[in-house]
Protein backbone atom coordinates (compact mmCIF):
# COMPACT_ATOMS: atom_id res chain seq x y z
CA UNK A 1 0.00 0.00 0.00
CA UNK A 2 1.02 2.79 -1.16
CA UNK A 3 1.76 5.88 1.29
CA UNK A 4 -0.28 9.24 0.59
CA UNK A 5 1.70 12.14 1.65
CA UNK A 6 -0.76 14.33 3.91
CA UNK A 7 -1.81 16.70 2.44
CA UNK A 8 -0.51 20.38 3.73
CA UNK A 9 -2.42 22.59 5.04
CA UNK A 10 -1.15 26.08 4.29
CA UNK A 11 -0.75 27.55 7.36
CA UNK A 12 -2.01 31.05 8.10
CA UNK A 13 0.44 33.56 8.80
CA UNK A 14 0.80 34.87 12.09
CA UNK A 15 -1.04 37.78 11.38
CA UNK A 16 -3.88 36.25 10.65
CA UNK A 17 -5.53 36.45 7.22
CA UNK A 18 -5.66 40.20 6.89
CA UNK A 19 -2.14 40.33 7.71
CA UNK A 20 -0.90 39.91 3.87
CA UNK A 21 -3.80 41.70 2.73
CA UNK A 22 -2.62 44.84 0.85
CA UNK A 23 -5.99 46.50 2.42
CA UNK A 24 -4.73 45.25 5.81
CA UNK A 25 -1.33 46.87 5.35
CA UNK A 26 -3.22 50.08 4.29
CA UNK A 27 -5.43 49.66 7.66
CA UNK A 28 -2.19 49.55 9.91
CA UNK A 29 -0.53 52.11 7.89
CA UNK A 30 -3.57 54.68 8.44
CA UNK A 31 -2.93 55.33 11.93
CA UNK A 32 0.76 55.63 11.67
CA UNK A 33 -0.16 58.57 9.01
CA UNK A 34 -2.81 60.82 9.81
CA UNK A 35 -2.96 60.51 13.79
CA UNK A 36 -0.24 63.71 13.24
CA UNK A 37 -2.98 65.21 11.31
CA UNK A 38 -6.27 64.90 13.98
CA UNK A 39 -5.48 68.72 14.99
CA UNK A 40 -4.04 70.68 12.31
CA UNK A 41 -7.92 71.93 10.73
CA UNK A 42 -9.48 74.86 9.04
CA UNK A 43 -11.04 76.82 11.42
CA UNK A 44 -14.50 77.01 11.92
CA UNK A 45 -14.78 80.85 11.98
CA UNK A 46 -12.28 83.75 11.02
CA UNK A 47 -10.17 85.02 14.37
CA UNK A 48 -9.94 88.68 13.21
CA UNK A 49 -12.70 90.76 11.70
CA UNK A 50 -12.67 94.87 11.28
CA UNK A 51 -15.61 94.09 13.75
CA UNK A 52 -13.43 92.30 16.06
CA UNK A 53 -10.76 94.56 15.75
CA UNK A 54 -13.41 97.96 16.08
CA UNK A 55 -14.88 96.29 19.17
CA UNK A 56 -11.62 95.42 21.18
CA UNK A 57 -10.33 98.84 20.37
CA UNK A 58 -13.24 100.53 21.75
CA UNK A 59 -12.75 97.92 25.16
CA UNK A 60 -9.32 99.11 25.31
CA UNK A 61 -10.44 103.10 25.10
CA UNK A 62 -13.04 102.70 27.62
CA UNK A 63 -11.17 100.81 30.01
CA UNK A 64 -8.14 104.11 29.52
CA UNK A 65 -11.25 106.30 30.07
CA UNK A 66 -12.51 104.70 32.91
CA UNK A 67 -9.03 104.97 34.63
CA UNK A 68 -8.28 108.65 33.71
CA UNK A 69 -12.09 109.64 34.91
CA UNK A 70 -11.11 107.25 38.14
CA UNK A 71 -7.46 109.31 38.31
CA UNK A 72 -9.12 112.56 37.51
CA UNK A 73 -11.78 111.97 40.63
CA UNK A 74 -9.35 111.15 42.97
CA UNK A 75 -7.14 114.23 42.16
CA UNK A 76 -9.90 116.70 42.42
CA UNK A 77 -11.35 115.40 45.76
CA UNK A 78 -7.91 115.40 46.78
CA UNK A 79 -7.52 119.34 45.56
CA UNK A 80 -10.90 120.23 46.79
CA UNK A 81 -10.04 118.96 50.40
CA UNK A 82 -6.51 120.98 50.34
CA UNK A 83 -8.66 124.18 49.13
CA UNK A 84 -11.34 123.90 52.25
CA UNK A 85 -8.50 123.16 54.42
CA UNK A 86 -6.58 126.31 53.17
CA UNK A 87 -9.88 128.45 53.72
CA UNK A 88 -9.66 127.51 56.78
CA UNK A 89 -6.17 128.70 57.79
CA UNK A 90 -7.09 131.80 56.32
CA UNK A 91 -10.52 132.33 57.93
CA UNK A 92 -8.62 131.70 61.01
CA UNK A 93 -5.67 134.02 60.85
CA UNK A 94 -8.21 136.65 59.24
CA UNK A 95 -9.99 136.38 62.73
CA UNK A 96 -6.57 136.61 64.62
CA UNK A 97 -6.16 140.01 62.51
CA UNK A 98 -9.47 141.41 63.51
CA UNK A 99 -8.62 141.48 66.96
CA UNK A 100 -4.99 142.99 65.73
CA UNK A 101 -6.72 145.48 64.24
CA UNK A 102 -9.20 146.29 67.05
CA UNK A 103 -5.79 146.44 69.63
CA UNK A 104 -3.88 148.26 66.96
CA UNK A 105 -6.95 150.89 66.63
CA UNK A 106 -6.97 151.44 70.48
CA UNK A 107 -3.06 151.52 70.45
CA UNK A 108 -2.49 154.34 67.57
CA UNK A 109 -5.24 156.67 69.23
CA UNK A 110 -3.45 156.29 72.80
CA UNK A 111 -0.04 156.90 70.96
CA UNK A 112 -1.51 160.09 69.09
CA UNK A 113 -2.72 161.38 72.48
CA UNK A 114 0.82 160.78 74.18
CA UNK A 115 2.55 162.31 71.09
CA UNK A 116 -0.29 165.59 71.76
CA UNK A 117 0.90 165.44 75.35
CA UNK A 118 4.73 165.55 74.59
CA UNK A 119 3.64 168.67 71.97
CA UNK A 120 2.09 170.48 74.49
CA UNK A 121 5.39 169.44 77.05
CA UNK A 122 7.38 171.42 74.68
CA UNK A 123 5.37 173.82 74.26
CA UNK A 124 5.91 174.49 78.14
CA UNK A 125 9.66 173.83 77.90
CA UNK A 126 9.83 176.72 75.58
CA UNK A 127 7.78 178.91 77.69
CA UNK A 128 9.77 178.28 80.94
CA UNK A 129 6.92 177.17 82.47
CA UNK A 130 7.46 173.22 82.92
CA UNK A 131 5.48 171.22 85.08
CA UNK A 132 7.80 168.68 87.56
CA UNK A 133 5.50 165.86 86.29
CA UNK A 134 6.06 166.95 82.85
CA UNK A 135 7.98 164.29 80.47
CA UNK A 136 7.94 162.73 77.21
CA UNK A 137 6.47 159.18 75.91
CA UNK A 138 8.47 158.49 72.74
CA UNK A 139 8.47 154.95 73.21
CA UNK A 140 5.51 153.77 70.69
CA UNK A 141 4.20 149.75 70.22
CA UNK A 142 2.11 148.01 67.39
CA UNK A 143 1.26 144.77 66.43
CA UNK A 144 2.29 143.30 63.29
CA UNK A 145 -1.09 141.57 61.70
CA UNK A 146 0.17 137.85 60.58
CA UNK A 147 0.28 136.55 56.97
CA UNK A 148 1.80 133.12 57.90
CA UNK A 149 -1.40 131.45 56.45
CA UNK A 150 -1.51 133.31 53.56
CA UNK A 151 2.16 131.84 52.93
CA UNK A 152 1.87 128.44 53.29
CA UNK A 153 -1.69 128.51 50.95
CA UNK A 154 0.93 129.78 48.37
CA UNK A 155 4.16 127.68 49.09
CA UNK A 156 1.49 124.61 49.13
CA UNK A 157 0.13 125.48 45.99
CA UNK A 158 -3.13 125.20 47.28
CA UNK A 159 -3.87 128.77 46.45
CA UNK A 160 -4.37 127.17 42.72
CA UNK A 161 -7.26 125.56 43.59
CA UNK A 162 -9.35 128.27 45.63
CA UNK A 163 -11.60 130.26 43.16
CA UNK A 164 -9.59 133.24 41.73
CA UNK A 165 -12.67 135.60 43.08
CA UNK A 166 -12.00 134.37 46.54
CA UNK A 167 -8.16 134.36 46.36
CA UNK A 168 -8.58 138.26 45.16
CA UNK A 169 -10.70 139.13 47.92
CA UNK A 170 -8.15 137.81 50.18
CA UNK A 171 -4.99 139.30 47.99
CA UNK A 172 -6.41 142.27 49.06
CA UNK A 173 -6.62 142.38 52.77
CA UNK A 174 -3.34 141.02 53.18
CA UNK A 175 -2.04 143.60 50.84
CA UNK A 176 -3.42 146.25 53.17
CA UNK A 177 -2.27 144.49 56.04
CA UNK A 178 1.29 144.41 54.44
CA UNK A 179 1.04 148.01 53.87
CA UNK A 180 0.08 149.05 57.20
CA UNK A 181 2.77 146.43 59.01
CA UNK A 182 5.49 148.60 56.59
CA UNK A 183 3.82 151.90 57.64
CA UNK A 184 3.60 151.82 61.41
CA UNK A 185 7.26 150.59 61.24
CA UNK A 186 8.22 153.39 59.50
CA UNK A 187 6.06 155.43 61.89
CA UNK A 188 8.21 154.19 64.51
CA UNK A 189 12.11 154.29 63.10
CA UNK A 190 11.25 158.15 62.32
CA UNK A 191 9.66 158.87 65.67
CA UNK A 192 13.01 157.14 67.82
CA UNK A 193 15.11 159.16 64.97
CA UNK A 194 13.55 162.25 66.15
CA UNK A 195 14.26 161.71 69.29
CA UNK A 196 17.49 160.48 69.72
CA UNK A 197 18.65 163.46 71.39
CA UNK A 198 16.77 162.47 74.57
CA UNK A 199 19.15 159.41 74.97
CA UNK A 200 22.20 161.40 76.00
CA UNK A 201 19.88 163.44 78.39
CA UNK A 202 19.53 160.87 81.16
CA UNK A 203 21.45 159.14 82.89
CA UNK A 204 22.44 155.04 81.64
CA UNK A 205 19.19 153.49 81.87
CA UNK A 206 18.78 150.14 84.30
CA UNK A 207 19.13 147.47 80.77
CA UNK A 208 17.71 144.58 82.63
CA UNK A 209 14.57 146.73 83.28
CA UNK A 210 14.28 147.66 80.51
CA UNK A 211 14.43 144.36 78.54
CA UNK A 212 12.31 143.00 81.13
CA UNK A 213 9.35 144.99 80.08
CA UNK A 214 10.43 145.34 76.62
CA UNK A 215 9.78 141.26 76.69
CA UNK A 216 5.87 141.87 78.28
CA UNK A 217 5.10 143.56 76.06
CA UNK A 218 6.17 141.87 72.91
CA UNK A 219 5.21 138.67 74.69
CA UNK A 220 1.16 140.30 75.49
CA UNK A 221 1.00 141.47 71.52
CA UNK A 222 1.82 138.11 70.76
CA UNK A 223 -1.19 136.89 72.74
CA UNK A 224 -4.23 135.17 70.37
CA UNK A 225 -7.07 136.57 72.85
CA UNK A 226 -5.25 139.79 73.72
CA UNK A 227 -5.18 138.80 77.80
CA UNK A 228 -2.89 142.59 78.30
CA UNK A 229 -5.90 144.35 77.06
CA UNK A 230 -8.43 142.13 78.92
CA UNK A 231 -6.16 142.53 82.01
CA UNK A 232 -5.76 146.42 81.75
CA UNK A 233 -2.14 146.27 81.99
CA UNK A 234 -1.01 149.99 81.66
CA UNK A 235 0.58 150.52 78.82
CA UNK A 236 0.95 153.79 79.54
CA UNK A 237 3.44 152.93 82.31
CA UNK A 238 5.33 150.29 80.53
CA UNK A 239 6.18 152.78 77.97
CA UNK A 240 6.81 155.77 80.29
CA UNK A 241 9.11 153.41 81.95
CA UNK A 242 11.08 152.71 78.85
CA UNK A 243 11.26 156.29 77.73
CA UNK A 244 13.04 157.46 80.57
CA UNK A 245 13.18 160.15 82.51
CA UNK A 246 15.53 162.63 80.72
CA UNK A 247 16.49 165.99 81.68
CA UNK A 248 14.61 168.46 79.78
CA UNK A 249 16.30 171.80 80.62
CA UNK A 250 19.07 170.80 79.04
CA UNK A 251 17.84 170.63 76.02
CA UNK A 252 18.85 173.76 73.18
CA UNK A 253 16.19 175.12 71.34
CA UNK A 254 17.65 173.97 68.17
CA UNK A 255 17.00 170.31 70.02
CA UNK A 256 13.47 171.42 70.97
CA UNK A 257 12.71 172.27 67.57
CA UNK A 258 13.82 169.06 66.18
CA UNK A 259 11.55 166.99 69.00
CA UNK A 260 8.75 169.52 68.13
CA UNK A 261 8.75 168.76 64.38
CA UNK A 262 8.86 165.06 65.20
CA UNK A 263 6.22 164.76 67.33
CA UNK A 264 4.07 166.53 64.90
CA UNK A 265 4.77 164.06 62.20
CA UNK A 266 4.07 161.56 64.24
CA UNK A 267 0.85 163.29 65.07
CA UNK A 268 0.30 163.21 61.51
CA UNK A 269 1.46 160.00 60.69
CA UNK A 270 -1.27 158.53 63.88
CA UNK A 271 -3.54 160.23 61.62
CA UNK A 272 -2.88 158.35 58.50
CA UNK A 273 -2.64 155.20 60.41
CA UNK A 274 -5.74 155.05 62.04
CA UNK A 275 -7.49 155.93 58.39
CA UNK A 276 -5.64 152.99 56.77
CA UNK A 277 -6.90 150.62 59.68
CA UNK A 278 -10.53 152.29 59.05
CA UNK A 279 -10.42 151.34 55.38
CA UNK A 280 -8.88 148.26 56.56
CA UNK A 281 -12.01 147.40 58.74
CA UNK A 282 -14.14 148.06 55.89
CA UNK A 283 -12.64 145.16 54.30
CA UNK A 284 -13.09 142.73 56.89
CA UNK A 285 -16.51 143.59 57.04
CA UNK A 286 -16.81 142.75 53.07
CA UNK A 287 -15.20 139.22 53.54
CA UNK A 288 -17.62 138.47 56.08
CA UNK A 289 -20.68 139.22 53.77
Amino acid sequence: MTDRPNPVTPQEPAGGPQATSPRGAETLSTPEISAPMLDVHAPHQTVHTWKDFLIHIAAITIGLLMALGLESTVEWLHHRHQAQQALELLRQELDQNRKVLKADIAEGDRMELNHRKALAVLHRLRAGSLRPDDHLVFIRTYNDFRSSAWKVVHESGAAAYIPSNVMKRYGVIYDAQQGINEAAAAVYVDLQKATSVLNTEQPNPNQAEDDRLQREVETADARDDFARLKAGIPMDDIQSKLSGNPDLSRLSPAQIDRLEQGFQQAVTDDRRLHRLYVSLDALHSESTN
